[in-house]
C-alpha cells in the first residue's frame, strides 16, 4: 500500500480588512477619533521606550566601567535578553501603529505571517533566556565553588 506524505502548509489568508469600501479612498488621517489617536500614541511611546531602555541597558552592562561588577555569564544573558527585547521593539511593535489608527491590517498577508512568526519566536526566545538565567543563578547560589571553577570568560 502506497502512502502519500503531505506537507503542512499555512492556510491562505485573505486580508481584505483595509480594502473594505469604507477604507478605500481615505487617507490614514481621515476619520480618526480620539481613541485611535490615543492608542497609536501609546503604541508609539511604548516602542520608543522599549528601544531606548534596552539600548541603554546593553550599553551600560557592557561598558568597561560596570562590566567588572557583573560576571560574564549573567552579563551575556542580560545582554541577550535586552537584545531580544530590542528586536521586539524594532520588528514587531512599530507595525502596530497604523493598524491602531485605521482599525485594520494594511500590510498584507506576508507581513501578517512574518509578524506572527516573529511574535512567537521572540517570546519563546525570551522564555528560554529567562530559564537559562534562573539556572545560572541557581547554580551560582547552590554550588558557588563549582560554578566559579567552571565559569570562564569564553
Amino acid at each position: 500500500m502506497h502512502h502519500k506524505t503531505t506537507i503542512l502548509v499555512a492556510p491562505a489568508l485573505q486580508n481584505s480588512s483595509c480594502s473594505h469600501p469604507r477604507y478605500t479612498g481615505l487617507s490614514i488621517l481621515a476619520g480618526l477619533g480620539p481613541g485611535e489617536v490615543i492608542q497609536a500614541l501609546i503604541v508609539l511611546l511604548l516602542t520608543v521606550g522599549v528601544l531606548l531602555a534596552n539600548m541603554l541597558l546593553i550599553f551600560v552592562i557592557n561598558s568597561r566601567r560596570y562590566s567588572k561588577y557583573i560576571h560574564s555569564q549573567p552579563r551575556y544573558l542580560l545582554t541577550s535578553l535586552a537584545s531580544n527585547d530590542l528586536a521586539m521593539g524594532l520588528f514587531v511593535t512599530p507595525f502596530a501603529i497604523v493598524p491602531s489608527l485605521r482599525n485594520c491590517w494594511p500590510y498584507g498577508e506576508l507581513i501578517c505571517q512574518i509578524q506572527a512568526l516573529l511574535r512567537g519566536a521572540i517570546s519563546q526566545q525570551s522564555a528560554v533566556i529567562l530559564i537559562c538565567m534562573a539556572m545560572d543563578r541557581y547554580l551560582c547560589m547552590q554550588h558557588p565553588a563549582r560554578y566559579h571553577k567552571h565559569s570562564s570568560k569564553k
